[in-house]
């Protein structure tokens, strides 16, 4: 359960786990802070009405493109991002807003699949969190169900369903860790590129 490969996600809440049989549910259970939502709206990130239609072809402009690239990085910083865009409206002058523009249907662009990915990987892992759940349900059971007088075999079988709860509640409580992590990304997802555009802004 441990690595960065599976740490992708899972339905909390309150600390605990929600479950939901179905994928509607399972969306609806959503654990982050931050409303579920599949992608960003344009108006929503820009604090207003659009100045114009946001260009389709923002990455036939290799200044444009390398900056949006450069941005939406995960490795690099909002502060990072924001010292690119305004470079490259410095390169520009007077003509920088169709560029400016280009650039935040870029980022919209990019970071609407990097919250896909994020998302996808939380209904994946609730997927497996519900799998992982009934597991700890079916030890318990059997747990209650051996007969409290002592015995060899009761003994041994008591053992074994207690190692398999621990080992399944641990790999529960790896799969709530991440979660937060998830929850971190996802949000954070949503603070960069607000503070991305507000560098398109300020450069406008």
């Amino acid at each position: 359960m441990s690595g960065m490969s599976s740490r992708l996600g899972i339905a909390l809440a309150g600390g605990w786990l929600l479950i939901a049989p179905a994928v509607a549910d399972e969306i609806r259970d959503w654990p982050c802070h931050q409303p579920y939502a599949e992608r960003f709206a344009a108006e929503d990130i820009w604090g207003g009405r659009l100045p114009g239609p946001l260009p389709e072809n923002w990455g036939a402009d290799a200044g444009v493109r390398e900056v949006v690239a450069f941005a939406a990085n995960p490795e690099n910083t909002p502060k990072q991002g924001g010292a690119e865009i305004r470079a490259l409206a410095d390169r520009l002058g007077p003509d920088r807003r169709p560029a400016l523009l280009g650039v935040f249907a870029g980022l919209l662009n990019e970071f609407n699949s990097q919250r896909g990915i994020v998302i996808e990987g939380v209904r994946d892992l609730v997927v497996r969190a519900k799998i992982i759940r009934e597991a700890v349900e079916r030890d318990d059971a059997a747990l209650a169900a051996l007969p409290s007088e002592a015995g060899s075999e009761a003994e041994q079988q008591r053992k074994g369903h207690q190692e398999a709860r621990f080992w399944n509640a641990r790999n529960m409580d790896d799969a709530l860790d991440d979660a937060r992590f998830l929850c971190h990304r996802y949000g954070y997802l949503e603070e960069k590129l607000r503070r991305l555009s507000a560098a398109i802004h300020a450069a406008w």
